[in-house]
């Protein structure tokens, strides 16, 4: 009987995607399969893994790893079935499998194209991504922000507003992509700006109202990596495994570790290429590797956005 990894939908998209690379530091060790058990492979392939479900016979001699534990690790390759519930693991192992993981997924043809086809009409004018999280990510207050006043902090609309406003009177041509939880117009404060998005349906409602957004959570995901500067959400994966893994480096903006409030915002620059969800979220916490932004003009708010990179299955 073959020894095999589970990923199953125990998380968001993108903490799995995250998850992948201790999925391969397993098959690299003790050379278990790596199966997924995904509703989002009918729009994206993972080379090197197989879609199937995990039924009564993946629960012989199997092992569930919820968090790192270096012992705990060592047992886990002695079972036929490993769960795999946690992205956590040796850092110095993990580290060189990020980005490699990471070129293994490939979009379906047709929604890389509908990004492209999205992005094709601001080619001449400078593109900055946004990542507005909301559902799971409760809003504690709408006059002040703390990112450690709970576990996965919404961030208020008027952050938002304060730092695409910074960006739009730096580069007045700006457009803005936004990647959203529900649709822009749930968010009447996107009016004042120049927005887009990409027009493709999501077909997912199996995480619930919490997850739920118009547009297909893949496809955002990837249009969001062709953003070189993106307004993101703190402790999301979903901007860190945007802007970090997929593309080209993306520098992220976002709040300061300590709090901050309506009248007086700020915002800070984060630049993780190849690191792994940890370091977001610990810069995000802490204020290590966050950096504060003393001249607008040194971000890259460039013209177009790249799209050549995406690679399709």
């Amino acid at each position: 009987m073959s020894k095999r990894v589970w990923i199953t939908e125990y998380v968001g998209l993108s903490t799995r995607l995250e998850a992948l690379a201790m999925a391969f530091l397993i098959r690299q060790r003790w050379g278990h399969e790596i199966c997924l058990d995904w509703h989002e492979l009918d729009a994206l392939t993972v080379e090197g893994t197989e879609r199937r479900r995990r039924g009564p016979l993946a629960r012989i001699d199997s092992v569930k790893l919820r968090g790192y534990e270096p012992e705990a690790f060592e047992r886990a390759g002695r079972h036929r079935n490993i769960v795999l519930r946690t992205h956590e693991g040796p850092r110095e192992a993990l580290e060189p499998l990020y980005l490699p993981t990471a070129r293994r997924v490939r979009l379906r043809a047709d929604l890389a194209d509908a990004i492209r086809a999205a992005f094709a009409p601001y080619a001449s004018r400078p593109v900055v991504g946004v990542h507005v999280r909301r559902g799971d990510f409760p809003l504690v207050s709408t006059e002040r922000f703390d990112v450690n006043a709970t576990a996965w902090p919404a961030v208020p609309d008027w952050w938002y507003v304060h730092v695409m406003g910074a960006i739009r009177l730096a580069a007045p041509e700006v457009v803005f992509h936004v990647a959203c939880t529900g649709a822009l117009r749930d968010y009447p404060w996107l009016r004042e700006f120049d927005v887009f998005d990409v027009p493709t349906a999501s077909t997912y409602g199996y995480k619930g109202p919490d997850h739920a957004s118009l547009r297909h959570p893949v496809a955002d995901l990837y249009a969001l990596a062709c953003c070189p500067l993106i307004v993101g959400t703190p402790c999301s994966t979903y901007t860190h495994y945007a802007a970090d893994m997929l593309g080209e480096p993306s520098t992220v903006l976002v709040p300061p570790s300590t709090p901050i409030t309506r009248d007086a915002p700020e915002f800070r620059r984060l630049d993780l290429w190849g690191r792994g969800a940890h370091d977001y979220y610990e810069a995000c916490r802490t204020g290590r590797d966050l950096r504060r932004v003393a001249d607008l003009d040194a971000l890259p708010i460039r013209r177009g956005a790249a799209t050549d990179w995406i690679p399709v299955a």
